[in-house]
């Protein structure tokens, strides 16, 4: 396994961009927020690495589950909440290449990344702060569309979470 790391994301608010480094601590690539036409306002994201870039964003128009726009030179995959298991928990499913892809939490609050359901990353957010720590396999991190995929989807999690809180509190105590 390889570690790489996202900064604490309070830097978004001077840099415009965080740092992802790898275990060593250098930085390998950056991710910044962005917007592209047919995106949701402030929900899409790029990641530039070795001179490429990709974007990942939600797509305006939803209602209750969210659709995610993966574009890479003049590329498009289209990722979906997974209906059922979305209502309890973050989980995305998409093709990529003929590849089935899921992004989905664990009982432990960490996001497993699966590529047609063999488990190749695992996403660690940090408790007390807005980084996290992503443990990918050897092929998956030298792979740009995997590891940009992998690395952007925190941030759709981290919208997920936020959207959630907010629903929640709207239902607390309402319920009983």
């Amino acid at each position: 396994m390889v570690t790489f790391k996202i900064q604490d994301m309070f830097i978004f608010n001077e840099k415009k961009y965080v740092n992802v480094l790898d275990d060593e601590d250098h930085v390998i690539a950056e991710v910044m927020k962005t917007s592209i036409s047919g995106n949701e306002k402030g929900n899409t994201f790029v990641l530039k690495r070795n001179g490429e870039q990709t974007a990942l964003g939600i797509k305006e128009g939803r209602l209750i589950f969210a659709s995610y726009r993966f574009q890479i030179n003049g590329e498009e995959f289209i990722l979906k909440d997974n209906t059922v298991n979305s209502i309890l928990y973050f989980c995305v499913d998409g093709m990529l290449h003929g590849k089935k892809l899921r992004f989905e939490e664990n009982w432990d609050h960490k996001i497993e990344v699966k590529v047609d359901g063999k488990k190749v990353a695992l996403i660690e957010p940090n408790a007390f702060s807005f980084g996290a720590t992503f443990f990918m396999d050897e092929k998956a991190s030298r792979d740009l569309l995997l590891f940009s995929l992998t690395c952007m989807m925190y941030f759709m999690f981290k919208i997920y979470k936020d959207e959630t809180e907010i629903i929640e509190s709207m239902f607390d105590g309402e319920l009983f």
